[in-house]
């Protein structure tokens, strides 16, 4: 259960000049992207942005004592499902994971394609306050009458399609997302991840390739992938994955790596193994972006929070530095979202802050393949900024 942390509690409310209230956040442990290191410093917040760091110029309307938190620009889950409608009831409400659990931005990874993410806009921009993105699915996802695979067939996949939708959607779609296994791709196979990457290429967008079950196998995928595309689910549990016998990683994934490709996480509900992570973090494999995967059929058990899913880091060795930068830094720069206010505390940027504690509490926590260990220490987080607006956190993590 999640514990509730008592900070000042603050509304912004417009001053009679207008303007909306300034904020101060006090004796945090300020993340610096710069440096990847944490100080104590006072973040004074004005109009919704970063007015200064450091020495703060005016009386601020509301303060938010942060002693013994960490304030990190606003978490980014990289990969979850926020996009519902008829026939995908298995996503979840934005906020459901966003500012309930102390994320600033979510992005949808391909529940939508193109004949349906122009809905992106009314179905999660118009309804949900956490700040959310999308990349265009190269298949048909929630296609009505659709039993099989969404990109299991030529008529399914559509590069001109997905084109199109990015074009006329550019200020929410950030790339594409092709998903690169038989139970998706179908006989389409290596074929479909092909034209995914012709897509991102047409729309000048990263590529994120989910890899599972062959067909199409692992060794294919990597070969078609640029610097900067994205391999979600990287580590999962799998076999015909990156670890190849005696659980050595493969040379096409180390290639891959060293060429450029973001390794992404997305835990999900049978894509993440704590024991293929800790193969691959021993023979010097990154872990670049730490995402969820969330949706509903993972809510309740193997991931629940991005926040947990950064706990389960921790247990596995990365210091509370690289966390933090894989779930802001990274994220931001993979999909273009540095430049849209999001992945640093800077001044003159949008106010798009997390706090969260760490405390020495030990939890039982589960990957995907139903192994459990025990965390020796638990990231909490308090709340976050959006623009400039506070939200505290309400939902379990």
């Amino acid at each position: 259960m999640m514990r509730h942390y008592f900070i000042k509690r603050f509304i912004f409310k417009e001053r009679r000049t207008g303007h909306m209230a300034s904020l101060l956040i006090r004796n945090g442990r300020v993340y610096d992207h710069r440096t990847n290191s944490f100080a104590v410093d006072q973040i004074f917040v004005e109009d919704g942005v970063i007015a200064s760091i450091g020495e703060y110029p005016n009386e601020a309307d509301e303060v938010v004592d942060a002693e013994d938190l960490f304030v990190t620009p606003g978490l980014i889950d990289m990969h979850c499902h926020v996009f519902t409608r008829a026939g995908q009831e298995t996503r979840l409400p934005a906020d459901r994971i966003g500012i309930g659990q102390g994320v600033t931005c979510v992005v949808d990874t391909g529940s939508a394609g193109g004949d349906s993410i122009d809905e992106f806009r009314k179905v999660v921009l118009e309804t949900q306050t956490t700040s959310a993105f999308a990349l265009c699915n190269i298949g048909s996802p929630g296609k009505p009458g659709l039993k099989g695979g969404h990109a299991a067939s030529p008529g399914l996949v559509s590069i001109e399609k997905t084109v199109n939708a990015i074009e006329r959607n550019r200020d929410y779609v950030l790339g594409v997302k092709v998903l690169a296994s038989s139970s998706h791709s179908g006989l389409m196979g290596i074929d479909a991840v092909k034209m995914g990457r012709k897509a991102a290429e047409l729309t000048g967008t990263p590529l994120m390739v989910h890899i599972g079950n062959a067909p199409p196998v692992i060794e294919d995928i990597l070969a078609l992938l640029r610097p900067g595309d994205i391999l979600t689910h990287s580590y999962h549990g799998k076999p015909g994955g990156v670890l190849g016998y005696q659980d050595r990683i493969i040379p096409e994934f180390r290639d891959a790596v060293e060429r450029g490709i973001v390794v992404d996480i997305a835990h999900g509900r049978a894509s993440f193994s704590f024991r293929t992570c800790e193969k691959a973090m021993e023979q010097g494999m990154p872990v670049h972006t730490i995402s969820s995967d969330l949706h509903r059929g993972n809510i309740d058990r193997y991931v629940v929070s991005l926040a947990r899913t950064m706990s389960k880091f921790r247990m596995l060795g990365l210091s509370m530095e690289a966390v933090v930068r894989a779930t802001t830094v990274t994220p931001a720069e993979a999909i273009g979202l540095d430049t849209r206010g999001f992945g640093r505390i800077e001044v003159g940027q949008p106010a798009n802050i997390s706090l969260l504690r760490e405390t020495d509490e030990q939890r039982d926590v589960e990957d995907a393949e139903g192994e459990v260990r025990q965390t020796a220490s638990w990231i909490e987080p308090v709340g976050s900024l959006i623009a400039g607006v506070y939200h505290a956190c309400t939902e379990e993590i």
